[in-house]
């Protein structure tokens, strides 16, 4: 077989870089609770598509996302973690392909990083993505870590027991409830709960209402680093309603402000659900 290199007299063509071209992130977090980021990767080269990305999401890693956390105020580093390439073998590894000039945002949760006992206070936070051939960072953000108040206490205590057999919070979210009685209705979710995110996905999923029952200003309370993940959560219940109209709103605010996201709205336009996915699964029994 021939070597282009032979006669070209060049090196061998490099595959495309890919960047880590933004993050979005909530000032601050509240121990104990999740620490979603949103990353967004696109090809260096906008022309060039790459494939056999990992995919990591709010309900796992992946194996592909790591950390470094610094405090603020003498900028000593108080963890540095590299992706794992570990992932949870029974549901697979989530995979996904940039084309040309399309960019992935990705929310995740690195609260699982943060060792035990680690102080409140100012740090400044950078995350790590293993991408097909190297490592992306991203810039450093400065976020705080408070510490949880009463309220919060009492409820990390309350569900202790069913963190501990789920193993995180994304698996919490993506499990079905033991019993769904004790989920809250997500009209009970506040602003500024910590787990809201997870309290109105895990309801969307599993709750005993259809889709199209659901009323769409619950996820009113999904602001800061949530708001794009809103607007694709409020497209699937404007499509379950038939809504067409306010479904191309919703598209028309992500393919401007969160393009990243834009694979979720051709999925909902194509007549897919995410979330109806899951409700169709959990209603199939399970052999054996």
């Amino acid at each position: 077989m021939s070597d282009d290199r032979a006669w070209s007299g060049g090196e061998p063509a490099r595959p495309p870089g890919l960047s880590l071209c933004s993050i979005d992130h909530d000032r601050r977090y509240v121990l104990g609770f999740p620490l979603h980021v949103a990353i967004t990767v696109c090809a260096d080269d906008p022309g060039a598509g790459i494939r056999g990305l990992l995919r990591p999401s709010w309900a796992g890693n992946a194996g592909a996302i790591g950390i470094r956390l610094a405090r603020a105020s003498s900028g000593e580093e108080v963890v540095s973690a590299e992706p794992s390439g570990i992932v949870v073998h029974e549901v697979g590894t989530p995979v996904f392909q940039l084309s040309p000039g399309v960019s992935r945002r990705m929310l995740v949760d690195v609260s699982p990083f943060l060792p035990s006992g680690i102080e409140p206070g100012r740090y400044g936070l950078v995350i790590v993505y293993a991408g097909p051939f190297d490592l992306v960072e991203s810039p450093e953000v400065p976020i705080e870590l408070a510490a949880p108040g009463p309220e919060e206490e009492r409820e990390l205590t309350r569900l202790a027991p069913e963190i501990a057999r789920a193993g995180s919070w994304g698996r919490w979210t993506s499990l079905p409830p033991a019993d769904t009685r004790a989920a809250p209705a997500p009209g009970r979710v506040e602003r500024g709960d910590p787990l809201r995110f997870n309290r109105i996905l895990r309801d969307l999923m599993y709750g005993p209402e259809s889709l199209c029952e659901v009323d769409p200003t619950v996820l009113d309370v999904l602001d800061g680093v949530y708001e794009p993940e809103a607007c694709a959560l409020r497209a699937e219940l404007y499509a379950a309603r038939g809504d067409a109209a306010r479904v191309a709103e919703q598209a028309e605010l992500i393919r401007t402000r969160a393009p990243g996201l834009a694979w979720w709205i051709d999925r909902i336009e194509a007549g897919h659900s995410e979330i109806g996915f899951v409700r169709v699964c959990r209603a199939v029994p399970r052999r054996g």
